[in-house]
């Protein structure tokens, strides 16, 4: 067995392809109190409905699997908090891990049951306009047009990467351009976002909180100073009314920052920001202080459901580097 390691890409998906018989190894390891973030963005029924190619698996992430992460993390001792007991202070002597849905897919009801089971809070955040409007998310569309003609994988991934760099209503109209306007629509429940009275509903669960993932699913780098604060308050305002609570916690769309867009997210109330880069995070300080030094750059990791879940939740635990892993790999294939 041999490996290539020349390039990055690779290397990252080394860090999640360590053989399973590395994984006890990896859960001996005793790692410093911490606060872990995950993402996830749909919840599916099955492999089944995954492969009906009906909107963007991104993480393919079905119930069972999203049940099995949340029992690993709790049969560890783990406590799974809300942005409100984050920012009240945390017991620096336990370890703590947060749940975030990013979008505001309506099959995100799908969580609750697993939530209640485990007594786990969990962040869902929205993008408002796509609520309000009730307009489907254009890479959903992409990929269900681009599926549909047999599109090679090369050339979806070159037109995903090209509208990445766009606002999202210039997104949206090339899809229409593309496809035709009537294949920017809503197909069924499992692509469409809540509607407004849902998200009403289900953000009055006491297990729920919503956050800020701006009015648009605004990419922020690709959008000027202006727009950036337009995009982050309008939807403060937006989810404020519609949830009864104004949002503490903003996760920035692609994971693109900078400290213009960190300093929008602080003056426009947020407290808590996350990207998409994998990593721990250091227990942030109490309520008197993120008044005065708001956590806006915090990492989260995204778990993949084409990969052993357990052995997923064992390396972000471990707090094995990158580095410390492919140097394990080359051990464990060279013995």
């Amino acid at each position: 067995m041999t490996f290539n390691i020349m390039t990055s890409n690779f290397c990252q998906t080394l860090l999640w392809e360590i053989d399973a018989r590395l994984a006890p190894t990896l859960r001996r390891v005793a790692p410093p109190p911490e606060l872990l973030i995950f993402t996830f963005h749909s919840l599916f029924e099955s492999a089944r409905e995954i492969e009906r190619g009906l909107l963007d698996p991104q993480q393919a992430i079905t119930i069972r699997m999203f049940h099995d992460f949340v029992a690993d993390f709790r049969a560890r001792g783990y406590c799974f908090v809300s942005p409100e007991q984050i920012a009240a202070g945390l017991d620096r002597s336990r370890h703590h891990a947060m749940i975030t849905f990013d979008d505001g897919y309506a099959n995100n009801l799908r969580a609750l049951p697993v939530l209640e089971e485990f007594a786990a809070p969990a962040v869902f955040c929205v993008s408002a306009n796509h609520v309000c409007a009730g307009k489907p998310f254009w890479w959903d569309v992409l990929y269900r047009e681009a599926r549909q003609r047999n599109w090679p994988g090369e050339k979806l991934e070159r037109m995903r990467a090209a509208l990445k760099r766009l606002r999202t209503e210039d997104a949206e109209a090339r899809m229409a351009a593309e496809f035709g306007s009537a294949a920017f629509r809503i197909v069924c429940d499992l692509d469409r976002p809540f509607t407004p009275g849902e998200l009403r509903e289900f953000a009055c669960h006491p297990l729920v909180h919503i956050g800020n993932h701006t009015w648009d699913h605004a990419i922020l780098s690709n959008y000027s100073a202006a727009e950036v604060r337009e995009q982050i308050q309008k939807a403060q305002q937006a989810l404020g009314e519609l949830a009864g609570k104004v949002p503490r916690v903003i996760a920035y769309p692609n994971g693109n920052i900078s400290a213009e867009i960190e300093e929008a997210a602080g003056e426009s109330g947020l407290q808590f920001g996350m990207t998409v880069r994998p990593g721990k995070n250091a227990i942030p300080q109490a309520l008197r202080t993120l008044r005065t030094r708001p956590s806006l750059r915090l990492r989260r990791y995204a778990l993949r459901g084409d990969r052993d879940m357990a052995t997923q939740c064992s390396i972000t635990r471990s707090g094995v580097s990158l580095q410390a892993a492919l140097n394990a790999i080359r051990s464990a294939v060279t013995a």
